[in-house]
């Protein structure tokens, strides 16, 4: 009976990629509007600050993951040959099935991979994290 673990492959998408920017931006957002309007109240500052700010810094935060996006949307991931591969903008990298320890879900749409070197290696912006870490698992040897 042929392997059905062989030829999994896994890239991340643009509409997980998006739905955590809508959390991420929307929860920065709200954290830097309390405390800007703690920080006025306590320091007795005028309450006009507080929103602009916050705006710039979320819209920072934002320019900086679009930018990290930019380079991890290129992330391919397969199992092929006992082998869990990654192929991305800095070239090839490979991991002995052997070598996993844990694959789990991580928070968000990411998946933590553990490596008998301590080493942990991340799968982001995946739609179905909880999925593709059972399938990673079902992939390794026992």
């Amino acid at each position: 009976m042929p392997d059905v673990t062989e030829g999994l492959s896994w890239a991340p998408k643009r509409a997980e990629f998006l739905r955590r920017e809508v959390w991420v931006v929307g929860i920065t957002f709200g954290a830097l509007v309390v405390v800007g309007l703690g920080l006025s109240y306590v320091l007795t500052w005028p309450v006009f600050w507080v929103l602009p700010t916050a705006l710039m810094l979320s819209i920072g935060f934002l320019l900086d993951d679009i930018m990290r996006w930019r380079v991890v949307r290129q992330d391919r991931w397969e199992i092929s040959d006992g082998q869990l591969r990654h192929d991305g903008p800095d070239g090839t990298f490979t991991v002995p099935l052997s070598e996993i320890v844990e694959v789990r879900a991580g928070v968000g749409s990411r998946i933590i991979v553990q490596l008998r070197s301590g080493r942990r290696v991340v799968l982001r912006y995946l739609p179905d994290p909880a999925q593709t870490a059972a399938q990673i698992n079902a992939a390794c040897p026992k």
